[in-house]
């Protein structure tokens, strides 16, 4: 397993969750900030890429901001359907080498990873996704 997936994050749920459970999968990690214009604007593109390409895993990682913040960013996009971590101590961030949002990273199953920063459209994050499924 890779070791960037060697952590433990809350959910805005609330339940814990394992970055293990991503090992061997496509993984597309969407870093956002509850504030960030630039997030707001691709949140569409998201929502839109999550539903075409059901084989990847979408995790939405919110930080810089309070949890109250960061719900209110989830309903407000209509995100809800995506795993959106709380990371307001920038652990996951730091993990995965993320510095400012919005920044995506795209995992391929044998870890090796590969960054994007945004906003991108909806052609530009479609051909990633492509990319990381090797289509």
């Amino acid at each position: 397993m890779p070791a960037t997936l060697e952590f433990s994050a809350r959910t805005l749920n609330g339940e814990t969750f394992q970055g293990a459970s991503l090992a061997g999968k496509p993984v597309a990690f969407w870093f956002w900030a509850p504030w960030c214009p630039k997030c707001l604007s691709e949140a569409p593109a998201v929502k839109a890429a999550a539903g075409k390409y059901r084989e990847v895993t979408f995790v939405g990682v919110a930080g810089l901001d309070t949890e109250a913040a960061m719900k209110q960013f989830v309903q407000r996009t209509g995100t809800g359907n995506l795993v959106h971590l709380s990371d307001a101590k920038g652990a996951v961030w730091t993990k995965l080498g993320v510095s400012e949002q919005s920044t995506f990273v795209f995992m391929k199953p044998d870890g090796s990873t590969e960054k994007a920063s945004g906003p991108l459209s909806q052609d530009t994050l479609d051909g990633h996704l492509r990319q990381l499924l090797g289509r």
